[in-house]
């Protein structure tokens, strides 16, 4: 299984920042025994906040997740679970206008960019391929730095 951290709903804790529950959970590119055909995308949404008070931002880092031991894939770290990769993804393609409209009021009355983004996993023969897709266009703008 190769996934990555996100956020779902069990094990919650209210964030007084954003007014929401937040849980940290697990999501999955590909479970133990899928079918993985070779050359498919598989895709995991995510979003990352960054203060408006800082500098635009240029880069999010993801971490790749794996667990070669259970059955079925956990919702929550354990001790089965170690990082295969770290994920860094450049965010300088995207335009004033583009960052413009990911500006959100936290519930604590700051304001922050939210970037909301997909990491396509491409398996191949010998390597793994990962695309940033962002405001609807395709990057190859992550670079991996496996463990």
């Amino acid at each position: 299984m190769i996934g990555t951290m996100t956020d779902e709903n069990t094990h919650r804790y209210w964030s007084k920042k954003y007014g929401l529950w937040e849980v940290p959970a697990m999501r999955w590119f590909i479970n133990k025994g899928d079918p993985v055909e070779e050359n498919k995308p598989y895709e995991i949404t995510f979003s990352h906040y960054f203060p408006c008070d800082s500098r635009e931002p240029r880069t999010t880092k993801i971490s790749v997740l794996c667990d070669s031991v259970s059955n079925r894939a956990p919702v929550h770290q354990d001790s089965n679970v170690r990082m295969l990769a770290r994920l860094q993804a450049d965010l300088s393609h995207l335009s004033e206008g583009d960052l413009a409209s990911t500006i959100t009021t936290r519930n604590d009355g700051k304001k922050c960019y939210r970037i909301s983004a997909s990491v396509e996993a491409t398996f191949l023969s010998a390597s793994t391929k990962y695309v940033l897709l962002c405001h609807g266009e395709r990057y190859d703008t992550i670079s991996a730095e496996y463990v």
